[in-house]
């Protein structure tokens, strides 16, 4: 375990022993990494958007997770509300939870090869051209087989706080990456993770900093999730 305070902004090594993977996976599924934001009093959005809550080293956080991820798992709101684009990087897949085959609030996105709509296998058929994984039924997929599917890769989820409740209720979230931004928001703006109760066992401290302009990254692993900065 480790805290460091950064003098300015993190430095790329500080960063780096944030991220830190371990050749660990959990058996018959996929690593599940959960990276959220939220303000000091809890709330996980400004005006419906996550990444307005960020700043640079947020920024980097988020680039360096990507770039260990085989997948990202993301819900269809949140790939709508923060307009969400194709990967660049080739060996990346995004898979975007769904209820629907609707895929109007972002086109651009579903017409890539690297993107998968999950849908219940009764949520009707999907456009053309749209990949797409069916696991589940009656307008509830199916997350634990979704991982599943993934057995072996590292899966980084990036919300939004309904499907990262239903993630961590039926205990699928190995790691947790959490920034507290230096803001106190009020409102009615959802918990990062909402939904179902969970298991209120205590998860383990990995490792944290701070950086000067008072943004707080905290990473967190669920009991028996082994970590290569723990």
């Amino acid at each position: 375990m480790r805290f460091s305070i950064e003098a300015e902004f993190a430095s790329p090594d500080c960063v780096a022993e944030h991220v830190a993977l371990s050749a660990w996976r959990p058996e018959g599924r996929a690593l599940v990494r959960l990276n959220m934001i939220a303000s000091a009093d809890g709330a996980s959005e400004i005006s419906g958007l996550s990444g307005a809550l960020g700043n640079p080293d947020d920024k980097a956080l988020f680039a360096a997770l990507r770039a260990q991820a085989d997948a990202v798992l993301v819900g269809m709101s949140t790939v709508v509300a923060e307009h969400y684009h194709p990967p660049t990087a080739e060996d990346l897949h995004i898979f975007v939870v769904a209820t629907s085959p609707d895929v109007s609030g972002d086109p651009e996105l579903f017409a890539s090869d690297r993107v998968t709509l999950v849908l219940p296998t009764d949520a009707g058929p999907a456009p053309d051209g749209v990949r797409t994984l069916r696991s589940g039924s009656g307008r509830r997929v199916d997350l634990a087989g979704v991982v599943a599917t993934l057995a072996g890769k590292v899966v980084m989820m990036e919300g939004g706080p309904t499907l990262a409740g239903l993630m961590v209720a039926e205990g699928l979230v190995d790691e947790v990456f959490m920034t507290v931004a230096p803001r106190m928001l009020g409102g009615r703006s959802a918990r990062i993770v909402h939904g179902p109760d969970a298991d209120p066992a205590p998860w383990n401290f990995v490792h944290g900093f701070l950086d000067a302009p008072g943004y707080l990254f905290l990473r967190y692993a669920r009991p028996g999730a082994p970590t290569a900065a723990s």
